[in-house]
């Protein structure tokens, strides 16, 4: 008799709090209508979320100049933005809704504490992100970005530095970075900037990964946290999958798997990730 296929869906799977909150804002500034929604840059790395956003009249744009007379009002997104880009938007005289994470707007703060006290800025994270764009904004000149140990291995000696991570950094390349810093640094003040829900979803895909046959990552490719969900995996469980949508499972290797795991990034909403699970069970 063939064996039942298990699928183990990942309790953390999907939305993370601060992609709740900026979500849940700019759909309350949409139904009390009250003039165009415009976010600065995408709400959040998922085409099927702007999408739907931009269904409900809510539309990404690149700059301030996209919406010059055109009313309304501007969100600040999830992932935060300089001081400088804060003030120019503050100036620019269209009414603002600031949907930064609570905990983005906390790396911001130990920023520019540290910055106050002479230290020079790590942070561990991914260059260009948007998230890590603002956070240099905070950290002043000298600041540096690296994605990890190895990178951290040719940065200058500092004689006072603090280290901060991207909120959805991998702790383990976090804390090694750290340790690659303190070796060519005076003194090193330290702020693990993990946020909570990345690291339970890392340490919870981390023990699920080491259980299954195949492995499902549900979320976009734009998004740092997913991609670095699907790393951890892979690490784990060769036989790793990254959907954006149904449509990129392999029906042989779920055919061959008796037991298929699924995570999904901060970006992922729930009717997608069900959406994959389906097709898992129809195949």
């Amino acid at each position: 008799m063939e064996k039942t296929r298990e699928i183990v869906l990942a309790k953390s799977a999907g939305f993370c709090p601060g992609v709740h909150q900026a979500l849940e804002r700019v759909r309350v500034l949409a139904e009390r209508g009250k003039g165009p929604v415009f976010t600065l840059g995408p709400l959040v790395h998922s085409d099927v979320v702007i999408a739907r956003l931009e269904a409900q009249g809510i539309r990404s744009v690149d700059s301030l100049e996209e919406v010059k007379g055109k009313g309304g009002v501007l969100v600040i997104r999830a992932h935060g933005i300089t001081p400088e880009l804060e003030a120019e938007v503050q100036a620019h005289g269209i009414p603002v809704v600031d949907a930064t994470c609570p905990l983005v707007k906390k790396v911001h703060k130990a920023i520019a504490r540290y910055v106050a006290q002479g230290y020079a800025t790590v942070v561990v994270g991914d260059s260009g992100h948007a998230e890590v764009v603002g956070l240099l904004g905070y950290a002043g000149r000298g600041a540096q970005v690296v994605s990890g140990p190895e990178e951290a291995e040719r940065l200058p000696a500092f004689d006072k530095v603090h280290v901060v991570a991207q909120t959805t950094q991998e702790e383990d390349v976090f804390l090694k970075t750290v340790a690659a810093v303190r070796r060519r640094s005076k003194t090193v003040a330290v702020s693990d900037t993990i946020c909570k829900p990345s690291r339970d979803r890392q340490r919870e895909t981390v023990d699920l990964a080491g259980k299954v046959d195949l492995m499902v990552v549900v979320g976009s490719r734009k998004s740092a946290n997913t991609a670095r969900l699907a790393a951890i995996c892979r690490r784990l469980c060769p036989n790793t999958v990254f959907a954006e949508s149904a449509a990129d499972l392999d029906e042989a290797a779920v055919r061959a798997a008796r037991r298929i795991g699924v995570t999904a990034g901060a970006s992922a909403p729930d009717s997608l990730i069900q959406d994959v699970v389906s097709a898992l069970r129809k195949v």
